[in-house]
């Protein structure tokens, strides 16, 4: 047996294991920065982290319970991985139904119930396309009046979904997009500056807090108050 070369192969393995290790270290650091710039943005903040993924940020924002979640999606075939924002203001909507408006949908959206919400409805005259709007009860979600004056949310291209269910809203926004060099010829999925911008997670807060306090003070009809 030829113990040098079983002794290079070890050496080998050891320093591969050690160049790995410190890769995932420096990947969770960059991860984790990414709300630096929220900082003093949100009252009572918590920061969690799983292994290397990417961190969720908790907090109050105006007085309402927020989440912030990034979500990396390299799932749809030969298009550029994007990093998506979940943006969740969390508090009782007096609508029971629910109201998920998703725009370029690709049927990939693991992120998003519109997939699993039973009906499908017209897009009105004027909203964005193309999208899916969908419901799972038609009578009992936020009226059309209410949603609209906040459908220009939709007028960045980058914005993808607005989520309206009894337990707050959610928009979805696309933060970040990789690097199509990494991607395109490596296959791995690189954003370059981590960091989601202050100003930028402020202006969907605001947007979010804006459509609760118009949702809030609605009533539901009377016949689906009955069945309820």
């Amino acid at each position: 047996m030829r113990y040098d070369i079983l002794f290079l192969l070890f050496l080998l393995f050891g320093v591969l294991y050690i160049l790995q290790r410190r890769k995932r270290s420096t990947l969770k650091a960059e991860r984790r920065g990414i709300f630096d710039d929220c900082t003093g943005l949100l009252e009572q903040p918590g920061l969690t982290q799983e292994d290397i993924n990417f961190p969720v940020l908790r907090g109050r924002y105006k007085g309402h319970e927020v989440t912030l979640t990034p979500i990396a999606d390299n799932l749809a075939f030969r298009t550029i991985p994007s990093l998506w924002l979940l943006v969740s203001l969390h508090g009782k909507i007096p609508f029971p139904g629910t109201f998920d408006f998703l725009m370029r949908p690709k049927n990939i959206e693991l992120y998003s119930p519109s997939s699993r919400l039973p009906i499908d409805l017209a897009i009105p005259e004027g909203w964005p396309q193309p999208a899916f709007l969908r419901t799972d009860n038609v009578e009992a979600m936020p009226p059309r009046e209410r949603l609209e004056p906040h459908m220009s949310f939709f007028d960045d291209v980058r914005a993808k979904e607005l989520l309206v269910t009894p337990r707050g809203i959610r928009l979805v926004y696309q933060a970040k997009q990789a690097q199509r060099s990494y991607y395109m010829l490596l296959r791995q999925v690189v954003f370059e500056d981590m960091i989601i911008p202050g100003d930028l997670v402020k202006h969907l807060l605001d947007l979010a807090v804006a459509l609760y306090e118009d949702l809030e003070g609605g009533t539901v009809p009377a016949r689906e108050k009955s069945h309820g």
